[in-house]
């Protein structure tokens, strides 16, 4: 188990949770910012890491005891996770190509091929993707509807209150749904990704490619006014980053990872409060935030009560991985490896202990990443073959 070098303490208000309900709830808060009404079959996954907070604790039921493969849609070369609106699924693969997939079947309904490759956001006005500069894709069929030809390549995309938010080279700009530029922030390069709520927008600036420093920055959403800003140290995963660039922003706090701690920023004020110190290693992924529970990679996936200061001592988890967690239905979603000749799994953990609820093996040996969770429905992107369903 992760053992603790120290903690602080925080005030009532600041452990960014908002709720005091059991470990096994779904209290995510629906109207979170970013998501988006959806009253198809299987619910809706509107943007990476579910909504504009990046909160990976989703208001869906997940799956009901161990699932079977349904099908598997063939996608090209390096799959990103999926967005989903209206029982289709939106996949960012290869260099610069956006399939829609059919969440029935599998079926590819269309294809678009651009020159970007971030991945996806999606809303009831267009699917909007990165190409030249944004580009708005028509949701039926895929074409384009507008495009802010930017030369830069966008790295980040997010949608709330009916603009989209854009992270492209050393800016931040916010567009309409009809694509007139309503923001445009000047913000450190390169930024590397974005969450947004109702005051502000929080940006993540990679300084040095080859470097582990970061800047955590926030702006006021309406003037685009500089409030503060914090240089971080986060390791990132030399197989896939995009498990570490996301930070969850919970009730206005900023939680990320800084040396071998989790911190937290005050939206409002900017200040930087350490949240735990772990002793043996840095963390390994970042944190995903349930009620007052945080879940992280540390050595092995370690659970944390925000109220308490404390790992539970019930804690005590079966199986390893090296990916972040998405919480659903009073449970926890990731994958695991199993080796370098066998396929990786899809696990599903028990909130409060960590014991494993079940695992379901990939088809495939190749990188997997982390899946989308919707109601009786898991979608696990995998290099080869692409998008796989499992319910």
């Amino acid at each position: 188990m992760a053992s603790l070098s120290g903690c602080t303490g925080r005030s009532d208000d600041s452990s960014g949770n908002g709720d005091s309900s059991d470990t096994g709830g779904t209290t995510t808060d629906d109207s979170s910012p970013g998501s988006v009404a959806d009253d198809s079959d299987y619910g809706a996954w509107p943007m990476a890491r579910y909504d504009a907070s990046n909160r990976l604790s989703v208001p869906h039921d997940g799956l009901d005891g161990e699932p079977e493969i349904l099908w598997t849609a063939e996608l090209e070369s390096t799959v990103s996770p999926p967005v989903v609106y209206d029982d289709t699924a939106f996949v960012s693969h290869g260099s610069g190509l956006y399939t829609a997939v059919d969440l029935e079947d599998g079926e590819p309904v269309w294809e678009h091929e651009t020159v970007g490759r971030a991945a996806p956001a999606v809303s009831d006005a267009a699917v909007f993707v990165a190409g030249d500069g944004v580009e708005a894709l028509d949701r039926d069929n895929g074409d384009v509807l507008w495009s802010t030809e930017h030369d830069e390549s966008v790295e980040s995309i997010r949608v709330y209150d009916g603009a989209v938010y854009a992270g492209i080279g050393d800016r931040v700009v916010g567009l309409d749904e009809e694509g007139e530029e309503l923001l445009e922030i000047e913000a450190t390069p390169t930024v590397q990704s974005l969450a947004i709520d109702d005051e502000r927008i929080y940006v993540r600036s990679r300084i040095d490619p080859d470097e582990y420093d970061f800047v955590m920055a926030g702006y006021d959403r309406d003037s685009g006014d500089h409030l503060w800003e914090h240089e971080i140290s986060q390791v990132q995963q030399w197989f896939d980053d995009r498990v570490t660039r996301t930070f969850p922003l919970v009730n206005g706090m900023v939680y990320t990872i800084d040396g071998n701690a989790v911190v937290s920023i005050d939206g409002a004020e900017g200040e930087l409060t350490e949240v735990v110190e772990f002793d043996e290693t840095d963390p390994w992924t970042r944190p995903t935030i349930l009620d007052k529970m945080m879940y992280v990679r540390v050595r092995e996936p370690t659970a944390y009560n925000l109220e308490t200061d404390t790992i539970p001592t019930e804690w005590d988890p079966e199986k390893n991985t090296r990916y972040s967690f998405v919480t659903a239905g009073g449970a926890s979603y990731t994958i695991r490896g199993t080796g370098y000749s066998s396929p990786p799994n899809l696990m599903s953990m028990d909130l409060g202990t960590g014991e494993i609820n079940w695992e379901k093996q990939a088809p495939e040996l190749d990188e997997a990443h982390i899946p989308v969770v919707l109601d009786g429905l898991v979608l696990l992107p995998i290099n080869d073959p692409g998008l796989v369903a499992f319910g």
